[in-house]
């Protein structure tokens, strides 16, 4: 169109109408116009498509939000056991949605289009509308509210706008109160066996059981959130039982309160009728007994009560109430009679520790009277034995000339046994003054008091050709002189039942734990498996009389002053083939 406005500008005066000029400028100037029509129109039918385009895609936007708005409505408002709700920035409810309404007194409906402040109030709107407004600054919350006794665990997220500012919230509240109300059982429970195996080890570790029934009143009472707990002794008369310990009764009733256990309204005398426990929900209501004076005056309706110890043989009953009624489970009922268990496992143990203390006691009496027994009686045969002794051996000097073989064998016969009296005597002697005649144990060196012992025997040792040989002995606790007598027991018995051969005899010692094994060891005779599980008994021997010329006592009083050392004696032997005495002694 330019260059033909051009050539029409330069044409001459008249050029336009020329016949030469005129067709082609006018042919051009219709084609450009043509050419700008069709532009027009091709533009216009561009725009229109690009409409109509724009209209299908908002079309399909629409459809895509509002199925989308559909799925997120279907989504909400089956949301289980809780609500969804979007609030904007005046924390108004926009939309409200969910199946956490089924428990409390208001719907979706109610919430739907009002702002927080209209709908909560006090301690809830407080709690609620810190969260939001802190949500509405941009910072995530999660909280707990408790309304209407149910419990909702709130999550409370910031939605913004295309700028990035918080323009709303969402907030997804769960309805927790059924798994609130189970981790409060779980807790109760694993607090009921918390409870059970503290008051176990209190009884194993104290004497006193009064500590451990006001403990156990106490336990009992916490746990259970009862406000009353007692203890209550059955009397030896068996009619009446005494408030021995207790929790929450009036100042001066506990261990002066007494209780029926005979008459028919009284809650104790029935639980002592049954072998199980007794479980009051509403006393007021209770058919099968009243009740007592105890219970009455302190406003008790609800509790559980079971007897402490067997049922043939009651000790008293356990029980603990409160003043409003309450629903008992299965699991409160076995935690109290758990600890009416623990309560009676130990004053059985009390029980049976008293009656060993009394047998005990009664047995060393018993044992001092016969220590003192044979004490006397060997000290006073010493004499009139020192007399028979001392004629039979007169009889010898002057009538031996006149006495044929035979009475002369009576004669040695009779002092033989005299002889044998007198050892036996000082064995016993030596036997029944272990306690009474002794040293206190302190630092003893065993290499010392064996050479000691065999210093005593030293002419015993020659006569017989023995070979005696001791490893290193160590340091101990105890008696020298004591143990010198075992030392030197021992070692005139491995000579004595050495056999015909020489005898040899080797002590050791040998470290094992906390105690020293020594070891008394010879090549002899060895001993009958017969004799072997008797010759520690006082008068019992390790041989018949015709082996050696033992008192039966030796083994015994080792025994004896080994066991009052802490230590324990043993032998192992064999016929023929030698015997070990090992004892033990406590390691300093």
């Amino acid at each position: 169109m330019a260059a033909l406005l051009v050539t029409y500008h330069l044409q001459p005066e008249g050029g336009i109408s020329s016949p030469g000029t005129s067709p082609p400028i006018l042919t051009a100037i219709s084609s450009v116009g043509g050419f700008a029509v069709g532009i027009h129109d091709a533009r216009a039918k561009t725009r229109t498509l690009a409409v109509e385009e724009r209209n299908r895609e908002l079309h399909r936007t629409k459809r895509e939000l509002e199925e989308s708005e559909r799925r997120y409505r279907t989504l909400a408002e089956n949301f289980p056991n809780g609500a969804v709700a979007l609030l904007d920035e005046e924390l108004r409810h926009t939309l409200v949605a969910g199946r956490g309404f089924e428990k409390v007194e208001f719907s979706a409906d109610d919430l739907r289009g009002e702002r927080i402040q209209d709908v909560y109030s006090g301690e809830v709107l407080e709690r609620i509308e810190s969260n939001y407004r802190a949500t509405l600054e941009g910072e995530p919350t999660s909280f707990e509210l408790t309304v209407q006794g149910r419990t909702f665990e709130f999550h409370v997220h910031p939605l913004t706008d295309d700028d990035g500012d918080v323009s709303s919230i969402l907030a997804m509240s769960q309805d927790v109160t059924e798994r609130k109300l189970r981790e409060q059982e779980l807790a109760k429970r694993a607090r009921q066996q918390e409870a059970v195996a503290d008051l176990g080890q209190l009884a194993l570790e104290t004497d006193d059981v009064d500590e451990l029934m006001e403990e156990a009143t106490r336990e009992v009472a916490d746990v259970l959130d009862y406000e009353y707990c007692k203890v209550l002794d059955l009397l030896e008369a068996d009619d009446e039982l005494l408030l021995r310990q207790g929790v929450g009764w009036r100042d001066g009733i506990v261990g002066e309160a007494r209780v029926s256990a005979l008459e028919d309204d009284s809650q104790a005398a029935y639980t002592l009728e049954h072998d199980h426990p007794i479980v009051v929900e509403d006393l007021g209501t209770e058919t099968r007994f009243g009740g007592p004076e105890l219970l009455t005056s302190h406003d008790v309706r609800s509790g559980i009560s079971t007897v402490i110890g067997p049922f043939d043989e009651p000790w008293g009953i356990l029980g603990t109430h409160d003043t409003e009624r309450r629903e008992i489970s299965e699991e409160d009922v076995s935690f109290v009679q758990s600890v009416a268990n623990v309560l009676a496992e130990a004053i059985e143990r009390q029980q049976y520790r008293s009656e060993l203390e009394g047998l005990v006691a009664d047995l060393e009496e018993s044992n001092e009277r016969l220590e003192q027994f044979a004490y006397a009686a060997s000290h006073d045969l010493q004499e009139p034995l020192r007399m028979v002794s001392s004629y039979l051996q007169l009889v010898e000097r002057r009538h031996a000339d006149d006495l044929d073989e035979e009475g002369l064998e009576f004669l040695e016969f009779a002092v033989d046994g005299a002889d044998r009296m007198r050892s036996m005597i000082d064995g016993l002697l030596k036997y029944s003054r272990v306690e009474t005649n002794a040293d206190p144990l302190e630092a003893v060196d065993l290499e010392t008091v064996f050479e000691d012992a065999r210093e005593d025997l030293q002419l015993t040792i020659a006569a017989n050709d023995a070979t005696i040989t001791a490893e290193p002995l160590p340091r101990v606790q105890g008696d020298d002189r004591q143990l010198r007598q075992v030392f030197q027991n021992l070692l005139e018995n491995a000579i004595a039942y050495s056999g015909d051969e020489p005898p040899t005899v080797r002590v050791s010692a040998r470290r094992n734990g906390s105690d020293w094994i020594v070891t008394v060891e010879d090549d002899g005779i060895g001993i009958d498996p017969e004799y072997q599980d008797s010759v520690f008994e006082v008068f019992e021997r390790a041989h018949d009389r015709d082996a050696g010329t033992g008192t039966g006592i030796g083994l015994a009083l080792c025994e004896r002053i080994v066991e009052r050392h802490g230590g324990d004696i043993w032998l192992e032997s064999e016929l023929d083939e030698g015997t070990a005495v090992s004892f033990s002694l406590p390691v300093p």
